[in-house]
């Protein structure tokens, strides 16, 4: 039997998914040691979203350490004022940028976190894609930098909708997907109604506590 010519033609137009993208990185790596320039030379216009995605889980649950969500919080703020300015490649400090990790660690990391996402990018296909356009990238970026700066306050809870938004966001970043943009988007917003709610809570009943 022959095959579609059209079939054959989306197959060729199709862009690699970010997952073979990071196994076919590590599979190319023959150092002791890698440099974070590297990786996000590795990821190209993807690197934005991938990062967000992964710097935003450790935020969706509760934090252990007091205050930690402030410190996964802020590279989220960083990451998301690239996208706010048009960025698509990822502009590191030089002094961060030369920074190096080991070679083993990333072969051993990389095809953990490739398995996860490629479980992901099955439920995720471009479309909607007048979300993904350069304009509409740029108030996506906003949007992520409000929700990464709420959601890197030292507030309980607060900010566990909010990152998993962005995580929502970074993924339809990753395969331009607006329709889980739009996802991430109004499950960031809520958590950040559902914030305001209660902080408007907390003021009108300390507002109502006999005075001393």
């Amino acid at each position: 039997m022959f095959s579609d010519p059209r079939e054959d033609f989306r197959a060729r137009e199709r862009p690699a998914r970010t997952s073979r993208m990071l196994r076919d990185f590590v599979d190319t790596l023959s150092g002791e040691r890698v440099s974070l320039q590297d990786i996000v030379g590795a990821l190209g216009d993807r690197g934005l979203g991938v990062l967000i995605a992964i710097f935003a889980v450790p935020n969706i649950f509760p934090s252990t350490v007091p205050f930690g969500n402030v410190a996964t919080g802020l590279p989220v703020v960083f990451l998301s004022f690239h996208l706010m300015l048009g960025w698509q490649k990822l502009v590191l400090p030089h002094s961060i940028a030369r920074r190096t990790i080991s070679a083993k660690v990333m072969k051993s990391v990389t095809p953990k976190l490739a398995a996860i996402l490629a479980r992901i990018e099955t439920l995720l296909k471009p479309r909607l894609l007048a979300i993904t356009g350069p304009l509409a990238e740029r108030v996506i970026g906003a949007l992520c930098l409000s929700l990464s700066l709420i959601s890197a306050l030292p507030i309980p809870f607060a900010h566990n909708l909010p990152a998993l938004g962005l995580c929502m966001i970074g993924l339809g970043l990753i395969e331009h997907d607006g329709a889980a943009i739009l996802l991430g988007a109004v499950i960031g917003m809520t958590g950040v109604v559902l914030l305001g709610l209660v902080l408007f809570g907390l003021a009108a009943g300390l507002g109502h506590l006999p005075s001393l």
